[in-house]
């Protein structure tokens, strides 16, 4: 009983550790992606307001509740922080979603309003369930460095470069900041060869360049299979002469050769045997119980009468 007890409690463990590990593994999916601290002529709320807001988003391809995590903004030694509600289905970030929490300082609007503003220089956290460090994501910014309406965020600035943390060129709460569209590399290969001579080459090369590994593979495959099917037959001629040559000395008998020699093999013992004989001679008594030289028979004195 104590052992199944113990079993189960050693699965409920696993279970609840993998649970953890894979939550802690999804908050790390979210990050800081926009801020903007002046909003003069911007984005508004339900409310029809304007404030400073903060944008997350969600980089992995699972849905992550940022429900019961935590934003905090510190200005010094002092900070303030804001516990995302729970209970609410919109916490839910969908796979490369996004959400906009509005820092107005009035907490009681809502899920997404938060009890602290963006009006002086500061530090912005993102904190997983425990509201302790390290932080999942956090950004910095300055009061004096900033524009009326002007947001700063993760972009890609070329189509082969990473994400860098800068000014964006338009405001973009709810969306990729990648508001710019980059060539493809096809659209660039077609304005270096408009008439497509160059991919018609490409494509025969490689079309006959597949044909040449191709004929050299089959061939070599072709080699490998014959030679095995050599080796196979001659294996199999081997066997055959081995059998009809016993085969035809049973049937065939014994040559004259061979019993010429057996002949004399048996010869030579039997002339073997009286080459060394022992000079002692063994005489032993032999007593029958029964002799004919003392039967009755022999010592009859009186002829027998004949009966007429």
């Amino acid at each position: 009983m104590r052992t199944n007890n113990m079993r189960k409690f050693v699965a409920l463990f696993a279970c609840l550790l993998c649970v953890g590990g894979v939550s802690a593994q999804s908050i790390k999916d979210i990050r800081i992606n926009e801020v903007l601290v002046k909003n003069t002529d911007s984005y508004e709320d339900d409310y029809g307001h304007r404030s400073g807001w903060i944008e997350l988003h969600n980089t992995g391809y699972s849905n992550v509740n940022v429900a019961g995590n935590y934003l905090t903004i510190r200005r010094g030694d002092k900070s303030v922080t804001y516990k995302i509600p729970k209970n609410d289905p919109r916490t839910a970030i969908p796979p490369q979603g996004y959400v906009v929490f509005f820092a107005d300082g009035i907490g009681s609007k809502g899920t997404f309003y938060t009890n602290f503003t963006l009006d002086q220089t500061g530090e912005i956290y993102l904190l997983d369930a425990s509201g302790r460090g390290p932080a999942v994501d956090s950004v910095k910014y300055s009061i004096a460095d900033l524009k009326d309406d002007v947001s700063f965020g993760w972009i890609q600035e070329s189509p082969n470069s990473g994400e860098v943390w800068k000014e964006l060129p338009s405001t973009t709460p709810g969306a990729t900041n990648n508001v710019i569209e980059f060539e493809s590399r096809a659209e660039l290969f077609r304005e270096l060869d408009p008439v497509g001579i160059v991919m018609a080459i490409t494509a025969m090369s490689v079309v006959f360049c597949a044909l040449i590994l191709l004929y050299l593979v089959f061939k070599r495959v072709g080699i490998v299979m014959k030679n095995r099917a050599a080796r196979k037959e001659n294996e199999a001629k081997g066997v055959t002469a081995s059998v009809v040559e016993t085969k035809k000395t049973m049937t065939e008998g014994p040559s004259g050769e061979m019993i010429a020699a057996i002949g004399i093999a048996l010869r030579k013992y039997e002339d073997d045997l009286h080459d060394l004989e022992s000079t002692v001679l063994t005489i032993n008594r032999v007593a029958r119980a029964y002799s004919p030289w003392s039967s009755k028979i022999y010592g009859l004195m009186q002829m027998p009468q004949r009966k007429k």
